[in-house]
C-alpha cells in the first residue's frame, strides 16, 4: 500500500431492471453529450467520501465502523425520481433521488463522527442522498436536456434492502475510476 489510498463508504446498488432501463433511456436521449456513464456494477450510494487515507487511519476507521454498524438496524431506501446538480448553471452529476429515510438520515451523522474521530476534516457539505447515473463534460443544448429531465415523472425505481454497508476504495483509471471493496460491514 503506498501511504495512502483514496476511501469512501458506501452502499452497494444492484440495479434492477427498470434502473437499467433508465440509464439506457438517458444514454439514447443524450448520446450526443459528452456524459461519463457510470458502470451498473459500480453503482453505489456514498454516505460520506474520505479521500486520502493513511494506514493508521484505515485500521482505526475500520475498528470504529465495526462497532458503529454492528449496532445499526437494517433498513430499507427506496430509489425514486430523477435529479441532476448544476454548476454556474451547467449541469454536473444526473442521478435517481432516493425517498426520505429516516434510518440513512439518522446514520449519516454517526458515519460523520467516527471519521472525524479518526482524524478527518469535516463535511462541509449537506447529505444529498443520490445514485449517480453519469458525469457530464458538456450537453449539446442545456435547455432540452434541462427540459428532459423536468419531464420525467417521479416514479419509485427500486426499493432496496440495505443489509450491509462497505468502506470502499478508489482507484482512479484512465478508463474511469474502478472501486474495491475493503471491508463489508453486515448490519444487525
Amino acid at each position: 500500500m503506498r501511504d495512502h489510498i483514496r476511501t469512501f463508504i458506501a452502499i452497494k446498488i444492484t440495479p434492477n431492471a427498470e434502473v437499467q432501463k433508465l440509464l439506457q433511456h438517458f444514454k439514447n436521449r443524450f448520446s450526443n453529450d459528452r456524459i461519463n456513464w457510470v458502470d451498473p456494477n459500480n453503482f453505489h450510494l456514498t454516505l460520506r467520501f474520505i479521500g486520502n487515507t493513511t494506514r493508521e487511519q484505515l485500521y482505526e476507521l475500520v475498528g470504529r465502523l465495526e462497532d458503529l454498524f454492528s449496532e445499526q438496524s437494517k433498513f430499507e431506501i427506496t430509489l425514486k425520481g430523477t435529479g441532476y446538480f448544476k454548476s454556474k448553471n451547467q449541469p454536473r452529476v444526473l442521478f435517481i433521488k432516493l425517498n426520505k429515510s429516516e434510518d440513512l438520515l439518522q446514520l449519516v451523522p454517526k458515519i460523520e463522527e467516527q471519521v472525524v474521530a479518526c482524524g478527518f476534516d469535516g463535511e462541509q457539505k449537506t447529505f444529498r442522498a443520490h445514485l449517480t447515473l453519469g458525469r457530464i463534460k458538456s450537453v449539446e443544448n442545456r435547455n432540452r436536456f434541462f427540459s428532459v429531465l423536468d419531464e420525467m415523472p417521479t416514479k419509485k425505481y427500486q426499493k432496496i434492502d440495505v443489509k450491509e454497508l462497505v468502506l470502499f476504495q478508489s482507484i482512479l483509471k484512465q478508463t474511469g475510476p474502478e472501486y474495491r471493496s475493503i471491508r463489508t460491514f453486515p448490519l444487525a
